[in-house]
């Protein structure tokens, strides 16, 4: 590698794999990193992966954003086994069919793939590092960096390269990994996030804005997927591990839950204020009042924001953050929505002299385009995915670019009935022999009576995995490449009936994680980032409670399955329901927020299957798989639409 070309190629993927660890080289340990992959004589296909090698190292030792040559030196030293043989790794699986589907000319159009190390072997042996004296490395370091100038600008032919520090020097950097166009490895775009590891936000009032917070202190009580796959998979877990939270959590749960809504009711252009006060234009928009604001108004009309609450007498009231009044609902209209205790509504009515409200109307709030939240509080991560180096912009030409890739849904997967099995077989050898999907979406319940605590149950639950372990191995092209993502069910073991739920135990998963190469076992629910879109997976039998306590009944000219949608996406939550009906955790409400609305939202119920869009998100329910004649779902992100598939049925 001694023509310039090479040098600049190895210069950017240098770049690149330090910053996608948030770790920024300075230019005197630029260039000895360089010089010793020269002197190594690491070939090209072989760089990345040695770069993750040396990136993970540094990591494991050190742990400091600031990438020195001292320290870097002392880190290469320390990892002998890997500065003779920096480059003996296994490489890529260059039979990927998910990235073979794209031609060569299409690689131009992108930035560098991130690259992302999944199993243990790519990390630093542990007992290694407890050989290393930290105490004696640290003083090498501060001695060689107190004959070191820092702010040294290096030159590389015609191109400058600043150290740590600069403003530029960062610009310089982030343009490199811009400019680099390597292929595009489709299945590092697709990270599975656990609903544990959802980062936490609530409105600020003062400042007009989302800010983070922390839940309990305890851990989760479960190891995540990252701590076994990698945090490219699934985020750290740093969650609380108390079943419900603590007890100031449940009030802040509802304060979270009408803060949301309230803040993107105010920016509706309905409830805008005027610019200009005076004339006719003061009653062009809608008033919202508060509750407290009710006193010795009597016998006047207003519209209130609030959440439906059952007092002990039976009677129902609207409760905001500072007040609650008295809802007399005999002669309501509703508009099209499923009404239960505990959901946000907007009321309008008349106030009376009895300190009751008079309901006339009652609504649910307005929604918000996604892309209108993103240009509002695009800067906050309410995600948790994986930091991309690519733009959305980018990220969504991709998406459109693979056009044959594609997610099949199943739900309620009864892996205790024979025929499961059958049909099973005969699905994934019809994908084996056609256009592999990029991941199976499997939603329980994994078994089709309630799972019962005893030695006996766990046997045969932990039975059925394996065969379905053995079933996916034999067609081992879908076992290597595609994805297979288990989310638990209400029979499943484990988190009670508590929302949301862990992941299934390993107990009963270990064989189907050393067979299928790419499985994971997300909580429920869970999401998926793929590209530049948000896929929202919910396994619960929602519908039927949710008629079950509805306080108003719904509006008979709407399709109750876009009553659903609309409750959920307007009301912002999946699960829109008394605490007496389905218990959801305090600490963890957050992760059944939808907020903003996503690309794609999975409602795998018993219910008939559907699909269609409300508010520019795809709506799906894949249907019970073995009560629907084994009809499943396929999803085609690039094009944003959803297929009900089902097996022939042999001519007679």
């Amino acid at each position: 590698m001694s023509t310039a070309r090479a040098k600049l190629i190895i210069r950017k993927q240098i770049v690149r794999s330090f910053k996608k660890q948030q770790l920024t080289l300075q230019a005197d340990a630029m260039t000895f990193l360089e010089d010793t992959l020269e002197a190594q004589n690491v070939p090209s296909e072989d760089l990345n992966d040695t770069l993750d090698n040396i990136v993970s190292g540094y990591v494991a030792r050190e742990g400091l954003s600031l990438v020195s040559r001292a320290r870097l030196e002392i880190v290469l030293e320390s990892m002998q086994k890997w500065t003779h043989h920096l480059h003996e790794k296994p490489t890529r699986n260059t039979l990927d069919p998910h990235k073979s589907q794209q031609g060569p000319s299409q690689s131009t159009h992108y930035s560098a793939s991130q690259r992302h190390y999944q199993h243990s072997q790519q990390r630093p042996n542990p007992q290694d590092l407890e050989s290393i004296d930290m105490d004696s490395m640290r003083d090498r370091i501060h001695e060689m960096e107190g004959e070191q100038h820092l702010g040294e600008r290096h030159q590389y032919g015609n191109d400058d390269l600043f150290m740590e520090g600069t403003h530029d020097g960062m610009s310089q950097m982030d343009a490199m990994a811009e400019d680099d166009a390597d292929d595009v490895d489709i299945t590092e775009m697709l990270h599975v996030i656990d609903a544990f590891s959802m980062p936490r936000w609530s409105w600020a009032s003062d400042i007009k804005t989302f800010t983070r917070t922390e839940s309990s202190p305890a851990k989760n009580p479960q190891e995540s997927d990252a701590q076994r796959h990698g945090s490219n998979r699934s985020a750290t877990t740093s969650s609380s591990n108390h079943v419900l939270g603590l007890a100031e959590e449940k009030t802040a749960m509802f304060r979270a839950r009408y803060h949301v809504l309230l803040q993107r009711i105010m920016r509706n252009e309905c409830f805008a204020p005027p610019v200009f006060t005076g004339g006719m234009e003061q009653d062009r928009y809608l008033k919202l009042t508060p509750l407290k604001a009710l006193k010795g108004r009597c016998g006047e009309r207003f519209l209130m924001f609030g959440m439906l609450v059952q007092m002990g007498d039976g009677k129902y009231c609207l409760e905001d953050a500072d007040d609650r009044v008295e809802l007399v609902m005999d002669h309501s209209q509703n508009s099209a929505g499923l009404f239960t205790e505990n959901c946000f509504v907007l009321v309008e009515g008349q106030y009376t002299d009895d300190n009751v409200i008079i309901v006339e109307t009652i609504g649910l709030p307005p929604p918000e385009l996604r892309d209108e939240t993103k240009k509002v509080f695009g800067n906050i991560d309410f995600l948790g995915a994986p930091r991309e180096m690519r733009s959305e912009e980018q990220l969504k030409v991709i998406a459109q670019e693979y056009e044959d890739i594609s997610f099949v849904i199943l739900s309620d997967i009864w892996l205790d009935q024979p025929k499961t099995f059958a049909t099973l077989r005969t699905i994934f050898e019809g994908y084996s022999n056609s256009t592999l999907p990029l991941a199976f979406i499997m939603c329980g319940s994994f078994k089709s009576q309630p799972f019962l605590y005893n030695g006996l149950e766990s046997g045969q639950y932990r039975d059925g995995f394996n065969t379905l372990a053995e079933l996916i191995a034999e067609f081992p092209t879908m076992a290597t490449f595609s994805y297979f993502i288990f989310v638990p069910g209400p029979n499943d073991p484990w988190g009670a009936s508590i929302l949301p739920r862990p992941k299934i135990p390993e107990f009963y998963t270990a064989k189907i994680r050393s067979l299928v190469k790419r499985s994971i076992f997300a909580s429920n629910p869970c999401r998926i980032k793929y590209c530049d879109q948000e896929i929202v997976i919910f396994r619960e039998d929602i519908l039927n409670r949710l008629l079950r306590n509805c306080i108003v009944p719904p509006c008979g000219d709407v399709v109750i399955q876009k009553q659903l949608v609309r409750t959920i996406i307007d009301g912002a939550h999946l699960c829109p329901l008394p605490l007496t009906t389905r218990q959801v955790s305090w600490a963890h409400d957050h992760a059944l927020r939808i907020y903003p609305i996503p690309d794609a939202l999975i409602l795998a119920d018993k219910f008939e299957a559907y699909n269609f869009k409300y508010q520019n998100c795809h709506c799906m329910n894949p249907g019970s798989f073995p009560t629907s004649d084994y009809s499943w779902m396929v999803y085609y992100p690039a094009s944003r639409r959803s297929d009900i598939c089902q097996i022939p049925k042999p001519a007679r």
